[in-house]
C-alpha cells in the first residue's frame, strides 16, 4: 500500500513539473528580454461619430501615442490633400448632410533621430434628422440596412442597435441593455427612438440602460419613443405604464410596422402623426396620463412596479405563465390521465424548455437521465443509505451540467442567468425516473418520462405564443381564472380519457350482460 502511494505521488509531482515547464514564459521572465516596440507613434482620433447639420465637430488627437519631438499634425477631409487643420484639435462645421471622412497624419522625430509617420481615419455622419432603431433578431438585418440607406439619401441618419439573431429570446433584453449602455452617444440627437422587438423587451432594455443615467433621462424628455408591434395596441399600452412613468419621454407612440417608412420620409414628428392618420395605420399615442390603473388592477400595478424597477420582462413573464403551465398539467393528469412525475417537476421542465429551447432542453434532460442512471448503477455495490446516495447523484449531475454548459458556450450558445438553477431543479426528474425504474421496471419509467416530456412540450407550444405572453403581462388578473379552473378539475369525479381505452374490454363485457 505504501509503495502504491509513493508511486502515485511521484507520478503526480512529475506531471506538475512537466506542466509547469510547458507553460509559455511571459516577456521579461527569467531574464528573457522584452521585444522592442518598433513604432514610437500611433495616431488616435476621439470625437463624435454623428452630428446634426450646422453643429460644430471637434476631433481630438491628444490621446495619440507619441514618443519624440517636433510632432506635426495634418488634418484632411474626404481623402483630399486640402489641409483643414494643423493642431491637436480639429474644428469643422458641416453645412450639408452626408458622410465625412476625416484623416489625421502624424509625423514626429523619434528619440533615435528617425522620422516616423502614422495616420488614421474617422467617419462622421452629418444628418438633418436622426432616428435610432433598437431591434432584435426577429428583424432581418437586410431590412434595417435598406431603411438606413434610403433614409441617408434624404439626410436622415438611422442608427441601428440590433442583437445577434442567434441569441435566445430570454437573453435579448440583457443584450440590448448592454449595447445601449456601452454606446453612450447612440441616443443623443435623435428625435425618435424606434423599438422594433418582440414584446416589450426593447422598451425594458432602454429603461434599464438609462435608469441610472440622469443625462440620458433628461434627453428623453424631448424625444419620442415609437413601439412597433403586431399585437393589440391597447394590450401593449398597459405594459408601458411603468416605463412611461420612469422615462417620461415626449410621448410613446404604439403603432404597426408599416409606420417605419413614413417616419423616415417625414420632416418631423408632427408630419409623421399626420401621415399615419391619413394612411389609416393603426396607432395609439400615450401621454403622461393616457392609461390609469385602478385599485382592482392590483396585479397590473405589481407587474408595472417590477418592470419599472429593473426586473427583466422575461423573468416576470416566466413567473406569470407558471400558473398556466400548472393548470395545463392538472388538466392532462385529471382529464386525460397522463402519468407524469407529479406537477412541480414537469412544470420546471417546461420552463427549462422555454428558457433553453425545446431541442437543447431535451438534450440536457437526456444527459441528466443517462448520468443519473450510470451513477446509481456504479453505487449499487457500495450499499449506501438512500439520502447520501441521492446527494452523490446530485453532485455528479451538477458536474455534468457544468460540462454541458461549457460545451454549449464553446459552440456559441448563450444561456440565461437563471438557467443553471432551472437545470439543477430539473435534475430532480432523474431521481423520480430512477425510483420508478427500481420499483416498477423500465417500461413504467420510460412511459412516465415520455408522458412528462410530452406534457412539457405541449406547455411550451402553448405558452411561447407572443400574443399570450403580451396578454398575461398586460392583464395578469386573468391568471385568477386558473384557480377557478383548478377548482373545477378538483371536483371532477368521472373517468379519465385514458381509462376509457384501458378498460374498454370491461365496458364491452358490461354492455353484453345488459
Amino acid at each position: 500500500m505504501v509503495l502504491l502511494y509513493d508511486l502515485i505521488m511521484r507520478r503526480l509531482i512529475f506531471a506538475l513539473v512537466l506542466g509547469f515547464l510547458s507553460l509559455p514564459l511571459a516577456p521579461g521572465a527569467f531574464g528573457q528580454s522584452m521585444p522592442a516596440d518598433l513604432s514610437s507613434i500611433q495616431a488616435i482620433i476621439s470625437g463624435p461619430k454623428d452630428i446634426a447639420v450646422g453643429r460644430t465637430i471637434i476631433l481630438d488627437a491628444s490621446s495619440s501615442r507619441i514618443q519624440g519631438d517636433k510632432t506635426e499634425y495634418r488634418w484632411s477631409i474626404n481623402e483630399t490633400k486640402q489641409n483643414i487643420g494643423r493642431n491637436v484639435e480639429m474644428i469643422y462645421t458641416p453645412e450639408k448632410p452626408g458622410v465625412l471622412t476625416f484623416r489625421l497624419q502624424l509625423k514626429t522625430v523619434s528619440l533615435s533621430g528617425k522620422t516616423e509617420e502614422s495616420d488614421v481615419s474617422h467617419q462622421v455622419t452629418v444628418f438633418k434628422r436622426k432616428i435610432v432603431i433598437i431591434a432584435d433578431g426577429s428583424v432581418t438585418p437586410e431590412k434595417l440596412a435598406t431603411h438606413a440607406s434610403e433614409a441617408l439619401n434624404d439626410g436622415v441618419y438611422v442608427k441601428i442597435i440590433q442583437t445577434d439573431p442567434a441569441i435566445p429570446r430570454l437573453l435579448v433584453e440583457d443584450a440590448l441593455m448592454k449595447m445601449i449602455t456601452e454606446d453612450k452617444d447612440a441616443l443623443s440627437g435623435a428625435d425618435a427612438i424606434v423599438l422594433w422587438t418582440e414584446g416589450i423587451s426593447g422598451l425594458q432594455a432602454l429603461m434599464r440602460a438609462v435608469q441610472s443615467d440622469t443625462e440620458r433621462q433628461a434627453a428623453l424628455h424631448n424625444q419620442s419613443i415609437i413601439l412597433l408591434t403586431e399585437n393589440s395596441l391597447a394590450t401593449v399600452a398597459r405594459t408601458t405604464h411603468g416605463a412611461r412613468t420612469l422615462l417620461d419621454p415626449a410621448e410613446i407612440i404604439i403603432t404597426r410596422h408599416e409606420a417605419m417608412s413614413p417616419l423616415i420620409t417625414a420632416a418631423g414628428m408632427d408630419e409623421f402623426r399626420t401621415v399615419i392618420k391619413t394612411r389609416d395605420i393603426g396607432s395609439l399615442s400615450l401621454g403622461s396620463s393616457s392609461i390609469t390603473l385602478r385599485p382592482w388592477d392590483f396585479l397590473s400595478i405589481l407587474v408595472n412596479y417590477l418592470l419599472s424597477h429593473g426586473v427583466s420582462a422575461q423573468a416576470v413573464i416566466l413567473l406569470l405563465i407558471l400558473p398556466i403551465i400548472a393548470t395545463i398539467f392538472a388538466f392532462l393528469k385529471q382529464i386525460i390521465g397522463i402519468t407524469s412525475f407529479g406537477l412541480y417537476t414537469p412544470s420546471i421542465v417546461a420552463l427549462s424548455f422555454l428558457a433553453l429551447g425545446w431541442s437543447i432542453g431535451l438534450l440536457f434532460l437526456l444527459f441528466i437521465l443517462i448520468m443519473g442512471y450510470l451513477t446509481r448503477s456504479v453505487m449499487k455495490r457500495w450499499r449506501l443509505l438512500y439520502i447520501p446516495k441521492v446527494a452523490i447523484i446530485l453532485t455528479v449531475l451538477s458536474f455534468t451540467l457544468l460540462l454541458l454548459v461549457a460545451i454549449g458556450t464553446s459552440f456559441g450558445l448563450a444561456f440565461p442567468r437563471d438557467t443553471v438553477f432551472i437545470l439543477l431543479i430539473m435534475s430532480a426528474l432523474a431521481e423520480n425516473f430512477l425510483n420508478l425504474k427500481t420499483e416498477e421496471g423500465w417500461r413504467s419509467a420510460i412511459l412516465g418520462i415520455g408522458e412528462t416530456v410530452f406534457g412539457s412540450l405541449l406547455c411550451v407550444f402553448i405558452v411561447q405564443s407572443l400574443w399570450l405572453q403580451s396578454l398575461v403581462l398586460a392583464y395578469p388578473e386573468l391568471l385568477l381564472l386558473t384557480i377557478l379552473i383548478n377548482i373545477g378539475l378538483g371536483r371532477w369525479t368521472g373517468l379519465r380519457l385514458v381509462e376509457y381505452f384501458r378498460f374498454r374490454e370491461v365496458f364491452k363485457h358490461l354492455q353484453e350482460e345488459e
